[in-house]
């Protein structure tokens, strides 16, 4: 077997490091020794055992035999564990680092927002029977960049509060985002929301501050219309206008919502939830002259982006195999991951946008065959030739 090498590329990896890190692992007291023949005395080597043990999904037994015979030092298992112990905070220095580079693509602007969304996703360990831990993600869509991440324990709740937001920007988010605190925090901050509306998570009150009934505002929308009503959501401090845009489901989307919704909520739900399946329904403080109500529902659809980066985390870098059972180190292990994803996505990004995917004139592609098709549009070769219809659902 070849010898494992861990010092070819590291000059190479080290440059999409954030600059500080060698500063940085002093200040979180990472590489202080007390004893002279400490093994680990910078943050070079701290960094190679800790991606090494992360990326590769090793135990700690294995990562450092590996380590030793690539040449890093002879270190035991347990010395790797304590340092995996109280690497959390300087991980996610670093993960904040990463993320506070500028995008190299050229940012997605509607009617002059950046369109930013917000979601969380759950790991597990070995033998959980519930969630050990939250990553909460916000990304820009325009290059399906990270712009910040979070890693919480499970009680750690889904809010627009747990990101600093700036003008310009626009918060998007499911029906887990809508909730009066979060859309307080959003607009103080001089951005706006475009959040998927749960029944009882915002109070909404019309021109005349009356209780606003959505579920009978929506049977009154007619498949194939759109209903883009004035609202505002009651403030201890002042009120916030906003609308509300109702589209009726069609009758096969509308059932395949209601079977997502007796699924996920199981004997709890309600008449009402299964009603209220049958819409999509958003709120959005966005100002009707920036973005129409159609504009709204297109831009919300983008939301997907952040459900494929997901799904990229954990197939290609198993951010769902925790190997341990301790707080500390499931929380340095998750940075560590995160970390990789962002070394990940620096590394193979190439500056263009893909979201929106916009649909290229049938002329152009006439004239141009040797222009290269978005995958995401569905007109790059692979996704257009290769791509199986697919099959019916039963209702």
């Amino acid at each position: 077997m070849a010898k494992l090498d861990v010092v070819h590329g590291w000059d190479q990896i080290r440059e999409y490091l954030p600059a500080d890190y060698a500063v940085l692992a002093n200040k979180y007291k990472q590489v202080q020794t007390q004893f002279g023949n400490a093994k680990l005395r910078d943050a070079d080597t701290l960094l190679r055992f800790i991606l090494l043990h992360v990326g590769a999904n090793l135990p700690l037994r294995q990562t450092v035999a590996l380590a030793a015979e690539a040449g890093l030092p002879n270190l035991s298992p347990m010395r790797l564990h304590k340092k995996m112990c109280r690497a959390a905070p300087y991980l996610q220095a670093l993960v904040s680092g990463m993320l506070d580079w500028s995008t190299a693509g050229s940012l997605e602007k509607w009617g002059g927002y950046v369109f930013t969304a917000v979601d969380a996703t759950v790991v597990c360990g070995p033998g959980a029977t519930g969630t050990d831990a939250r990553i909460h993600t916000k990304l820009r869509l325009a290059d399906v960049s990270l712009a910040r991440v979070e890693v919480t324990d499970e009680t750690g709740g889904e809010t627009f509060c747990r990101f600093p937001w700036q003008a310009g920007e626009l918060a998007v988010g499911d029906r887990a985002y809508c909730g009066t605190r979060g859309v307080m925090h959003v607009v103080n901050s001089g951005a706006d929301v475009l959040v998927r509306y749960r029944l009882g998570g915002l109070p909404l009150l019309d021109e005349e501050d009356n209780d606003i009934d959505v579920l009978t505002k929506a049977r009154a929308v007619l498949q194939g219309a759109m209903l883009d009503l004035d609202v505002h959501v009651p403030g201890l401090e002042r009120d916030i206008p906003g609308r509300l845009i109702i589209m009726r489901l069609p009758a096969d989307a509308a059932e395949r919502a209601r079977h997502r919704v007796r699924k996920e909520n199981g004997p709890s739900v309600s008449a009402q939830m299964l009603e209220a399946a049958g819409y999509v329904i958003l709120f959005t403080t966005a100002k009707r002259g920036r973005l129409n109500a159609e504009r709204c529902l297109q831009g919300y659809r983008l939301r997907w982006q952040i459900e494929l980066q997901f799904k990229r985390w954990k197939s290609l870098c198993n951010f769902d195999e925790l190997p341990n059972q301790r707080d500390d180190t499931i929380l340095s292990w998750l940075y560590g991951k995160v970390l990789l994803g962002a070394l990940l996505d620096r590394m193979a990004s190439i500056p263009t946008e893909v979201s929106p995917p916009e649909r290229l004139d049938s002329r152009i592609e006439h004239d141009a065959p040797d222009v290269v098709r978005p995958v995401e549009a569905h007109q790059h070769s692979v996704s257009a030739r290769h791509r199986r219809s697919s099959p019916t659902r039963a209702a």
